[in-house]
């Protein structure tokens, strides 16, 4: 038996379920979360590898990419140190043919968006170098895929629990852009208040906080989750969960009546409004 087969059934023999389809199949697998291309060499921190089944792992591919380019795009001061970054773009562009049409601004509106916000490119950059990203409804699919693996991967790294797929998630997201119009991270201030683990993220002794950090809540019934995680300078995810299927749904839906407005900060991106994850 080679030594990677070897480490495989070593590593399945502890954790024996796939983690993100609710911990009912068996898992034959390791997925990396977050993917360790958004990591620069790919040196992902310790411990963020997750038994899966192959639909789970594989699923995802392409929402993983579009992922780990935009938090490289979205950090420009460190975002291409490793010099990966252009062959990623053009590996998305392979797989996603349609992706840039709509994600790049074109030089006059990166310039209008960049006035919009107040800032101004450093000396030799151009307006469509500083970083600043531009949404398209592609990236928005492959958030919400991401932050369904993220969440399930960090409660497990953190609790040892498993979401089912009945089970809600709820997610708020928000860009360097958003950071820039408002003034500092508004969300993460107003949650501030709630206790939580933080940990250094390294490997090797490489500190990787600067790429990926977040903060873990967890109620003392062990049954709603919070979630505050950054990726470099590029954008932001509060995902919030719960383990009593439809008890949060009610709870954001009673919240939303109650507070009389149509703006509701979290997209149920899984429960029983939305799909669980499923292999395409």
């Amino acid at each position: 038996m080679g030594e990677r087969k070897r480490k495989l059934q070593q590593f399945l023999s502890q954790h024996k379920k796939c983690i993100f389809c609710g911990g009912i199949v068996d898992a034959t697998t390791i997925e990396h979360c977050p993917p360790r291309a958004l990591f620069q060499n790919r040196t992902a921190p310790d411990g963020f590898e997750f038994s899966s089944c192959v639909p789970c792992n594989t699923y995802s591919s392409d929402e993983d990419l579009i992922v780990a380019v935009i938090a490289r795009m979205g950090s420009p001061k460190f975002g291409d140190s490793d010099g990966k970054l252009v062959g990623m773009m053009k590996a998305l562009n392979r797989q996603r043919p349609e992706f840039y049409k709509t994600f790049l601004p074109s030089a006059t509106e990166a310039r209008a968006n960049n006035r919009q916000l107040g800032i101004e490119p450093g000396v030799g950059m151009t307006h469509q170098e500083m970083g600043v990203l531009n949404i398209n409804d592609e990236t928005r699919a492959a958030i919400r895929v991401f932050a369904k693996k993220l969440a399930k991967g960090i409660t497990y790294f953190e609790s040892g629990l498993i979401f089912k797929n009945e089970d809600c998630l709820a997610l708020n997201w928000f860009t360097n852009a958003n950071v820039i119009k408002d003034g500092g991270h508004k969300v993460f201030e107003i949650l501030g208040h709630i206790n939580g683990v933080t940990h250094e993220l390294s490997r090797n002794r490489v500190v990787l906080n600067n790429q990926f950090e977040y903060k873990f809540s967890l109620s003392d019934d062990k049954n709603l989750i919070l979630i505050q995680a950054k990726f470099g300078e590029s954008f932001f995810l509060v995902i919030t969960g719960c383990m009593t299927p439809g008890h949060l749904e009610d709870l954001l839906k009673k919240t939303y009546q109650d507070l009389g407005r149509d703006y509701q900060p979290f997209e149920i991106i899984q429960g029983k409004v939305a799909n669980p994850i499923k292999p395409r």
